[in-house]
């Protein structure tokens, strides 16, 4: 039976990042690295710019799951189903036999949500949350031109501006009345979509796919407004789903996401969470900064020195280069209450609780060169003491 000193279960920006920081501080610790794809490390947020650059998926590879092994000294088995965790004998059940482990990390990410769509337009639809992902629907583009995106929040953003750019022709489904609607107020989305339509980028607001009917090498997509259009691909870009279901096997407290504390301690002991799949402090926050820093706190923790998470305010800068903009948020604000200054692309909002603390910031054009100045009048979201 194989061992570890800690077990690793999933190979993403988390898994790999908590194996650098680990080994930053400690090199005899054994590291056992599970996941069920290739175990390639890549970095996923260039996905969603990699189309305009003609970037196949092995050109996004930086290094194979086997020169991380190598250069981290550390055991990687792609292609390993973990099927249940015994946390009494602290014992993982996988495809590649039982694994006992002294310290258990679980970095499973999350999902892409399918969208409930009529079948012939669900025949054409994919989301890309992986490299597996990309590799599939850059192949599905060969020959095509029309792609429709479901979704006008940060990753449909981003694909949009850059499935454009790359010379398809692109429309933008979304429930919403505008882009980054959960970022941003209206003045400042509305300045976003206009500069998104210069570059040729379409957009259906607040109606979503009522009948689908195929029409050659494309699908004739009806909303429940009455509007028509046709489309040759659709890129879903609905949201993501933490992956929970292996701890809510084993009976770990989950949330939204697997529910930890500040030193990412699961509700079960010697089994911590990290990345998408963590519900932190009730923060489930799938971004780069907020992962890193847990990577961070969470490799101390596992070398025997206790470590607080502490988290600051965090600016997400969306890829969008029709039109910069960035966005802060401790809370999530009363888009009634915004305090919009500026001029043209060059927005400000600026978002404060009743105590007059800023708990939101929205940034367009040249205003982003001020994310610095008021992210210091900012609380931490994560304090020292939690």
């Amino acid at each position: 039976m194989q061992q570890a000193d800690i077990v690793i279960i999933g190979a993403g920006h988390a898994g790999y990042q908590l194996v650098k920081e680990i080994r930053k501080l400690n090199h005899e610790l054994s590291i056992l690295l599970l996941c069920a794809d290739s175990g390639d490390y890549y970095s996923k947020p260039l996905l969603s710019n990699g189309f305009s650059k003609g970037k196949t998926a092995e050109t996004l590879v930086q290094k194979t799951a086997a020169e991380m092994a190598v250069e981290y000294q550390i055991q990687i088995q792609p292609g390993c189903e973990v099927q249940e965790i015994d946390p009494v004998r602290q014992l993982l059940h996988s495809s590649h036999g039982d694994i006992g482990y002294q310290q258990l990390v679980l970095a499973t990410g999350a999902s892409a949500l399918t969208p409930p769509l009529p079948a012939a337009a669900l025949e054409i639809s994919q989301p890309i949350n992986d490299l597996a992902d990309y590799q599939q629907f850059l192949a599905r583009c060969a020959g095509k031109q029309q792609i429709c995106i479901l979704g006008a929040g940060l990753v449909g953003i981003e694909y949009a501006n850059d499935l454009v750019s790359a010379g398809y022709q692109v429309s933008v489904i979304a429930l919403e009345q505008q882009p980054l609607a959960q970022l941003m107020p209206a003045a400042l989305g509305d300045k976003l979509a206009q500069a998104l339509m210069q570059l040729g980028v379409t957009f259906y607001w607040g109606s979503p796919i009522a009948a689908a009917e195929p029409n050659g090498d494309a699908c004739e997509l009806t909303l429940s407004d009455g509007r028509t259009f046709s489309t040759q691909l659709i890129l879903s870009a609905i949201g993501l789903r933490p992956n929970i279901h292996l701890a809510k096997k084993v009976g770990l407290d989950c949330g939204k996401g697997i529910q930890v504390d500040q030193y990412l301690q699961s509700s079960v002991a010697n089994i911590y969470a990290i990345g998408d799949c963590a519900e932190i402090c009730h923060h489930v926050l799938m971004y780069i900064t907020p992962i890193n820093l847990s990577a961070k706190a969470l490799a101390a923790t596992l070398v025997g020195q206790p470590t607080l998470l502490q988290l600051p305010a965090m600016p997400v800068l969306v890829k969008s280069p029709a039109l910069p903009v960035v966005s802060c948020q401790n809370r999530q604000p009363d888009h009634s209450d915004w305090q919009i200054s500026g001029e043209g692309d060059d927005l400000q909002a600026l978002w404060f609780d009743a105590q007059q603390q800023l708990q939101a910031f929205a940034l367009t054009g040249k205003m982003v060169g001020q994310r610095m100045r008021l992210i210091k009048q900012m609380a931490n979201l994560l304090p020292a003491v939690g």
